[in-house]
């Protein structure tokens, strides 16, 4: 599926007064595809293959000069009218992020206050406001980066990561702190299901439980108690939208050796992200390691520290959220559905091994 299929399938799921304010990728992509067609400055990929560029003896009457000379004069005109376009969509809806963590920071405030006992039905309401605000942002931070993604192709610059990177210090990105606060909503819902369904006290995680002490909810997972302490009417979707992942594939290319190999796990492991897959090429001191992960939070902060890294290392970054995302179920047997997923007809297919210190894996 298409990502801009995909954004308005989403957006259905949310209120008629979020619509107005989510990025409008159609009309980004649409600029990019009926204004920058034959604008492409990387020539090696903007002619076919077959192409050959001749060498012209005659300067006067250089082609090569004047075809690259016309289409630097169009990029340098339509490069920032896109960005001024793309900053136009990025401050509306993190204007209206700003809006709606005001409001929903106050409601988990409410639910959370220990004078306050909450009902059920206040606890399920301020999880689903976190978890409606948190698909927000990803969405649209998904649509900005897939249309940066759309412009370097078509236009041969690299502006993704300085304009990710410029990006990084407004509220959609930096504010971390309701993020924070969904492990203790999570463990006071915990809390008031199981006093209702004769859950054992020790088996749940309360929320004025000290850390340490029993079970201490971690960021992005859903305690199993909450399933076991019977369901509400609105608590299956919930569950639903806590268990959700988003795939995302990484690439950090650079002449930094293990440095590179290093710079990419430290941020998976700060925004606590699982390893599905990787890869690693290794020639001298150039390293390309590619992971592919899972996000249980959709905490877009990670690509901010993903970029900061590449700039650190002087690495060339790559990454894509996936649109059809890879179910547990398909990645139990990763050897298989790689192999039966591989989308080449008639022809050979391999698996690859890894040399590690306990000898040969697939």
């Amino acid at each position: 599926m298409k990502y801009g299929s995909h954004l308005s399938q989403q957006k259905t799921e949310f209120p008629d007064a979020w619509q107005a304010h989510f990025v409008d990728y159609d009309s980004l992509k649409r600029f990019l595809k009926t204004q920058m067609v034959d604008t492409s400055v990387h020539l090696a990929t903007a002619f076919p293959r077959s192409h050959t560029f001749a060498w012209n003896a005659d300067p006067s009457s250089d082609q090569f000069a004047d075809l690259l000379g016309a289409r630097l004069a169009r990029v340098s005109s339509l490069t920032p009218e896109f960005v001024r376009m793309l900053d136009a969509e990025v401050t509306k809806f993190n204007a209206y992020f700003v809006q709606v963590k005001d409001a929903t920071k106050a409601k988990i405030g409410r639910a959370l206050d220990p004078e306050h006992m909450p009902e059920v039905a206040e606890l399920e309401a301020a999880l689903g406001d976190l978890l409606l605000l948190e698909r927000f942002v990803f969405l649209n931070f998904t649509a900005v980066a897939k249309a940066l993604k759309k412009h370097d192709k078509w236009s041969g610059l690299h502006i993704r990561e300085p304009y990710l990177m410029r990006a990084s210090g407004l509220p959609f990105v930096v504010s971390t702190s309701l993020l924070k606060l969904k492990p203790e909503l999570l463990a006071r819902l915990t809390a008031v299901l199981g006093g209702k369904h004769g859950v054992e006290a020790n088996d749940i995680a309360p929320a004025n439980r000290p850390a340490g002490e029993g079970i201490e909810p971690t960021r992005g997972a859903l305690p199993s108690d909450l399933t076991r302490a019977g369901p509400s009417a609105n608590l299956g979707p919930l569950v639903e939208l806590m268990h959700e992942t988003q795939t995302v594939m990484v690439s950090l290319r650079g002449p930094h050796g293990t440095d590179i190999i290093g710079g990419v796990l430290s941020c998976l492991s700060k925004h606590q992200c699982q390893i599905v897959d990787f890869s690693l090429s290794r020639l001298h001191h150039d390293v390309t390691f590619g992971v592919l992960v899972h996000l249980h939070d959709r905490d877009v902060d990670l690509f901010s520290d993903l970029a900061k890294t590449a700039q650190r290392w002087d690495g060339t970054l790559s990454f894509d959220v996936q649109d059809a995302q890879l179910k547990a179920s398909k990645l139990a047997s990763a050897a298989q559905y790689a192999l039966s997923e591989a989308p080449y007809a008639q022809r050979a297919k391999y698996m690859a091994t890894v040399v590690n210190e306990r000898g040969l894996s697939p």
